[in-house]
C-alpha cells in the first residue's frame, strides 16, 4: 500500500496520511472514503458553495434566499433579483443548498421563495434551513425584516406547508413580517410576479439605494442560474409531430405501457438525459358526456373563457380538469351548493382524503347533487395541467426526437370505468398527422455525472426506468464511460419487462454494465428492487465507495421509501456502521449530489 502511494504523495504529505488514517475509527474510515470519492467527482469544478461572499454591505442588503426542486422557485428567485436591482437596490442572492445556517442571525433583509414537494415535504435544497429554524440552536431573528413566496399545488392537503411554515417560525423568531405570505397553485407567474414587485417596494424603504455590492457578488449572483427563457412552455407549448407508437407489454398482461417517439426538429425544444417532458392533455369524450348528462347541462352553451369565445363542450375538452377533484374544488362547490354532509366530510381530514382518492368531478355531482350553470361550473372546476413524464431518449442518440414511456391508466370504482386524462388521451393518439402539445421541465437535481467515468447505479419500477434508457444511450456514445448497474422492477417477467430487448443489447456493448430485475407477481413470494439491493449489498457499497452516484425513480409514496431504507441499511451492514452514521452518510450523498431522486 505505501509503495503505491509513495509515486502519488510527497514524503510529507504520505506521513500525514499515514497518521491520519492510523488514529480513525472504522466509521470514521468509511466517511473519509466516502467523501474523498465524492470530492474526486467534483475536483477542478466551480462550486458555488467553495465561494465566500463578500458581507461588506450585508447590513443594508437584500438577500434573496430559494428553494427549490424543479426550478420554478429558482427562476423567480432570479427574477425579484434583476427587479430589484433595477429598483437599486443592494441584493444577494443565495440558495437555501449551500446556505450557513449560522448566516441566517446576521441578515437584515430576507426575501423567502420556497417550493412544497408533495404531501407538505421540503425540497431537499431546504430540509437543512427548516429543521434549522425549528430546531434548539434557532437563533432570536429580532431586526430582520421578511417576506415569503411560497409556491405549491392545491390538489395536495398540505398545500404550500414549506413556505408557510417558514412564514410562520421566522415570526416566532422574532423577524418582522413585511407583508402576508403569497402561497402560489400551478399556474404561478401573474400572481407571483405581482406580489415580488410589490413586496420590493415594500423593502425599499428599509434598504439603503444605489449600491450594488461588492463584484464577487454580482459575478456569483449572475453565473449562479440560467436565465434563458425557454422558447416554449405550459402557455406556449410546441405540437410535436408523432413519429411512432408502441404498445410495450405484452398481450396477457392486463395494464399498457406505450413508447411514444416524437419529433423535435425545432430547436428552440432542447432537453438533457433526466429532464422530463410536460404534456397538455385532452379529456375524453365519454367523461364530458357523464359530465354533461350529471349537471343537465348542453355542450352547445356559449362561454367566454380567457377573452374567447367557445363552446361548454370546447372548455370541457381542453380547459378544464374532470378526471380529478381536489380540495380547492371542493370548497368552492360548497360555495355554490351548501351540504351539511359534504362540509362533515370536509371537516375529517382523514375521510376526506379517502373520499378524494380517485374520484372526479361527476362523482362530486352524484354524492352531492347540486343545480349549476355552464358559467357557475367553469368557475368551480380547476385549469387542466400538464402532466409530466420522464423522457426516455438522449438526444445525442436520437437527435431530433424526444422518447416517453406512458402507463395508461384505467380502473373501476363505484361501479364507473375511469382513466386516466393524460394517458388515455396519448393511447388514442395517431401516428399520422397527430400533433401532441409539449414543453421541457428541466430537472437539475436528476443529472449523470459530469465526470463520465464516474460509476452509476439506477433504481427504477415500472415505467421509473424512463429516464435510465436516456442515461445509458447518453452514456453509451461516451469514449470514457464509467460503470452502470441497473435495478428494475416490475410485475411479471414475461409481459412487463420494459425494453428488454434493449437492455441485453447494452450488457453485451458494455454500456451496462449490469443489471438485477425483480418481478414482483411472478413467485409465490413478492420480491421488489430494494430485495435486490439488499442480495447485491457487498458489491453494491463497493460501487458507492468508490463514488458511485445512486438514482431513485418511480413511486415517491412506498417504491422511494422502501430503497432509501434498503440503502440505509446495506451502508449499516457493510460499512460497519450505527444506523444514526448510516443515515448520515446517505444525508451526505444528496449534499454531494451522489444520490438523485426522481419521485412522483
Amino acid at each position: 500500500m505505501e509503495n503505491s502511494l509513495s509515486g502519488a504523495l510527497s514524503a510529507e504529505q504520505l506521513e500525514l496520511l499515514t497518521k491520519l488514517t492510523g488514529s480513525l475509527s472504522k466509521e470514521q474510515q468509511v466517511w473519509v472514503s466516502g467523501y474523498l470519492a465524492g470530492l474526486s467527482e467534483r475536483n477542478g469544478e466551480q462550486i458555488s458553495q467553495q465561494v465566500e461572499i463578500a458581507t461588506t454591505s450585508a447590513q443594508s442588503a437584500l438577500t434573496i434566499l430559494y428553494g427549490s426542486r424543479t426550478g420554478n422557485g429558482e427562476r423567480l428567485a432570479k427574477k425579484a433579483k434583476i427587479l430589484a436591482e433595477a429598483q437599486g437596490l443592494n441584493v444577494v442572492l443565495k440558495n437555501m443548498e449551500t446556505y450557513r445556517t449560522r448566516d441566517l442571525q446576521a441578515e437584515k433583509n430576507l426575501l423567502v421563495i420556497v417550493s412544497t414537494h408533495g404531501e407538505g415535504v421540503p425540497p431537499f435544497s431546504a430540509q437543512e434551513l427548516h429543521g434549522f429554524i425549528f430546531g434548539k440552536r434557532a437563533p432570536k431573528l429580532e431586526g430582520v425584516n421578511f417576506a415569503v413566496l411560497a409556491l405549491g399545488d392545491s390538489s395536495y392537503f398540505q398545500f404550500c406547508k414549506t413556505g408557510r411554515d417558514f412564514d410562520e417560525q421566522l415570526e416566532k423568531l422574532g423577524a418582522k413580517r413585511l407583508v402576508p405570505v403569497l402561497t402560489c397553485d400551478l399556474d404561478f407567474e401573474q400572481p407571483a410576479d405581482e406580489w415580488i414587485k410589490s413586496t420590493l417596494n415594500s423593502f425599499g424603504g428599509e434598504l439603503v439605494n444605489g449600491s450594488q455590492g461588492s463584484t464577487a457578488n454580482q459575478v456569483t449572483a449572475s453565473n449562479e442560474i440560467n436565465t434563458e427563457t425557454p422558447k416554449y412552455s405550459k402557455k406556449n407549448p410546441f405540437k410535436a409531430p408523432v413519429y411512432e407508437k408502441i404498445t410495450l407489454h405484452g398481450k396477457p398482461s392486463e395494464r399498457q405501457t406505450l413508447h411514444l417517439e416524437l419529433a423535435t426538429e425545432d430547436q428552440g425544444l432542447t432537453y438533457e438525459p433526466g429532464d422530463s417532458a410536460g404534456v397538455i392533455p385532452l379529456n375524453p369524450p365519454e367523461l364530458i358526456n357523464e359530465v354533461l348528462k350529471v349537471t343537465g347541462l348542453n355542450g352547445k352553451d356559449e362561454l367566454e373563457i380567457n377573452g374567447v369565445k367557445t363552446t361548454l363542450y370546447d372548455c370541457l375538452r381542453r380547459n378544464f380538469e374532470l378526471s380529478k377533484i381536489t380540495t380547492d374544488v371542493v370548497s368552492r362547490y360548497l360555495v355554490f351548493a351548501p351540504n351539511a354532509k359534504l362540509q362533515k366530510l370536509i371537516d375529517n381530514p382523514v375521510k376526506f382524503k379517502e373520499y378524494l382518492y380517485g374520484r372526479d368531478i361527476v362523482d362530486l355531482f352524484q354524492d352531492f347533487p347540486a343545480k349549476v350553470t355552464s358559467a357557475e361550473l367553469s368557475k368551480l372546476l380547476r385549469p387542466i395541467q400538464p402532466r409530466s413524464y420522464s423522457i426516455s431518449s438522449s438526444p445525442l442518440a436520437c437527435p431530433g426526437e424526444l422518447h416517453l414511456t406512458v402507463s395508461v391508466v384505467n380502473y373501476e370504482q363505484s361501479g364507473r370505468a375511469k382513466r386516466g386524462a393524460c394517458s388515455s388521451y396519448l393511447s388514442e393518439v395517431a401516428v399520422e398527422n397527430e400533433h401532441i402539445p409539449i414543453f421541457i421541465e428541466s430537472n437539475p437535481n436528476f443529472r449523470l455525472p459530469k465526470n463520465e467515468e464516474t460509476p452509476i447505479v439506477m433504481i427504477g419500477a415500472g415505467t421509473g426506468i424512463a429516464p435510465y434508457r436516456a442515461f445509458v444511450q447518453h452514456r453509451e456514445l461516451s469514449e470514457k464511460r464509467g460503470k452502470s448497474w441497473l435495478f428494475f422492477g416490475n410485475r411479471n417477467f414475461e409481459t412487463e419487462f420494459l425494453y428488454q430487448a434493449e437492455w441485453q443489447n447494452f450488457l453485451k456493448s458494455g454500456a451496462l454494465t449490469k443489471m438485477n430485475v425483480a418481478f414482483s407477481r411472478d413467485g409465490s413470494k413478492k420480491e421488489y428492487v430494494q430485495d435486490r439491493l439488499i442480495e447485491n449489498s457487498k458489491e453494491l457499497f463497493r460501487w458507492l465507495q468508490e463514488g458511485a452516484h445512486f438514482y431513485i425513480c418511480g413511486d415517491m409514496n412506498k417504491m422511494a421509501g422502501d430503497v432509501q431504507k434498503a440503502l440505509v441499511k446495506i451502508i449499516e451492514q457493510e460499512g460497519d456502521l450505527n444506523n444514526e452514521s448510516a443515515q448520515e452518510y446517505v444525508t451526505n450523498m444528496q449534499k454531494e449530489k451522489r444520490l438523485q431522486l426522481d419521485v412522483y
